[in-house]
């Protein structure tokens, strides 16, 4: 074995551990990065946790050169229309990791990445990954190198595909630690924050600026919209994809996304765009609120691990359908149900349709 493989080995061991440790999101990343930079060289690495219940990325570990203005438009552009191997698609299909190379056939310009975040950065290689279980994406990377690096090789490619399952694992587990919280002050109002065309904060509620608050540490020029958090540009990149020009605004969804603030309670973004007024055209408008129960249960049953058959047999346990209501309303056995709800109880670590409840999604409501 050579000596890269058995330094490979151990900081497989160690990411290995980090992610089974209790680490919330930020620290995870950020230890991880550090320890897979050492496993395979790195001119530059983005790693991001993701919202699975949109795929919107919420938080970000980033080294290596970067520009603000390039990052902007990573996260708000190129991050949506970017068609070479999408985190989302990638998820979905259970690859784990693909160099840039490889899934273009050489010709690296056609990845919108390549072309207007990678080159302003001076970066020509590239293997993204994700992190993702049961087709759900909880975290992603893009590891670069510059045009004297050499490419990815598959064993470096092989390295990522081994991580990524563990990693995955640790995102979910940091979900399933945190619980919802409630206000310090007791002030549980959504907050409203409108932005321009250039990402400047124009209007808040003071509600906004203390949910901001929640999400990370808003630096003395956030009004001018640098250092706003991560979900804010993520959430503004998607409705621009959604509603923006040359989209059908009526058959596409409103974009809405779940992020875990930093006291460990869940928020709720929804975007939405402003009318436009005399002399001032439509604005970006977020409101940042408490996320309900019922949201935060969603999340939890993805934490456990449920499929979706096992999330629909709750749905219907919660609105009080018996075994034979369930059976009939999902076309299954009624011992098939309850083979469901033993696997459900199982996971949970519930004995109950009760306690089940109360775990999912009265426990949110605190």
């Amino acid at each position: 074995m050579s000596e890269s493989s058995v330094v490979r080995d151990r900081l497989f061991s160690e990411v290995q551990r980090l992610c089974y440790a209790g680490l919330d999101e930020k620290a995870l990343l950020r230890e991880a990065a550090e320890r897979m930079r050492q496993a395979v060289p790195l001119d530059g690495c983005c790693m991001h946790a993701n919202d699975p219940t949109s795929g919107l990325i919420t938080r970000g570990v980033l080294s290596g050169p970067g520009n603000q203005e390039v990052a902007r438009v990573a996260l708000e552009r190129v991050y949506f229309e970017d068609e070479v191997t999408p985190f989302g698609w990638m998820a979905r299909k259970g690859l784990a990791a693909l160099s840039l190379s490889e899934t273009t056939g050489g010709m690296l310009e056609r990845a919108l990445r390549y072309r207007e975040v990678m080159v302003p950065l001076g970066f020509k290689h590239e293997v993204r990954g994700v992190f993702a279980l049961d087709g759900e994406l909880w975290g992603c990377i893009s590891a670069m190198r510059e045009p004297s690096s050499p490419d990815f090789d598959a064993r470096e490619v092989a390295f990522f595909r081994r991580i990524a399952p563990h990693l995955a694992a640790g995102l979910k587990a940091a979900a399933l630690r945190s619980e919802a919280l409630g206000d310090p002050d007791g002030d549980d109002s959504p907050g409203v924050l409108i932005l321009d065309r250039a990402g400047r904060v124009v209007q808040h509620t003071s509600a906004a600026e203390r949910r901001l608050g929640e999400l990370g540490h808003l630096g003395p020029g956030w009004r001018e919209g640098d250092g706003l958090p991560t979900a804010v540009l993520s959430m503004t990149g998607a409705l621009r994809q959604a509603l923006g020009a040359g989209t059908d605004q009526v058959g596409s969804s409103v974009p809405r996304l779940l992020v875990r603030a930093r006291s460990g309670r869940w928020l709720a973004l929804h975007g939405a765009w402003t009318e436009p007024g005399p002399g001032r055209g439509s604005e970006t408008m977020i409101i940042i609120e408490a996320a309900g129960p019922r949201e935060v249960a969603w999340l939890k049953t993805s934490a456990y691990g449920l499929t979706k058959r096992e999330r629909e047999v709750v749905d219907l346990v919660v609105r009080g359908a018996s075994t034979k209501q369930i059976s009939q309303a999902l076309y299954i056995s009624e011992y098939t149900v309850q083979d469901h709800l033993s696997n459900v109880f199982e996971k949970v670590g519930e004995r109950g349709r009760r306690a089940l409840v109360k775990r999912l999604y009265l426990e949110s409501l605190f």
